[in-house]
């Protein structure tokens, strides 16, 4: 049976959703670097599931959804997204859509998140 990065990234973009962090602790690989413009680069799974735990402490109605899902490789999708959420601290909402390619390594754990924005 062969590996399916679309599947894997639509299960990776589900927890998301969920705020279900402890079910993206389990997908991703412990090395694993998280690359977007909003927090800079993040290395180590501990570290990237604490921002996320802080983010979605922070934005509590946090949603998002894909637009498109493309495999690229073997190991590797891209998302088209977009996503609302309120800043709890500020009470600003906003807006933000962009590009983000995860790659996978021989094991299906997520190794590379890189965001774009639009």
């Amino acid at each position: 049976m062969s590996f399916d990065p679309v599947a894997a990234l639509v299960a990776y973009h589900a927890a998301l959703d969920a705020h279900d962090v402890e079910t993206v602790e389990t997908l991703m690989a412990e090395q694993a670097t998280y690359e977007s413009p909003s927090v800079g680069v993040i290395a180590g799974r501990d570290a990237i599931t604490a921002a996320m735990r802080k983010y979605f402490a922070a934005h509590a109605d946090h949603k998002a959804w894909d637009e498109s899902v493309k495999q690229l490789s073997e190991r590797a999708a891209r998302a088209l997204w977009h996503l609302t959420a309120t800043d709890s601290a500020t009470g600003e909402k906003y807006t933000r859509h962009g590009e983000e390619v995860v790659t996978f390594d021989a094991v299906g754990k997520v190794v590379r998140v890189q965001v774009t924005d639009y």
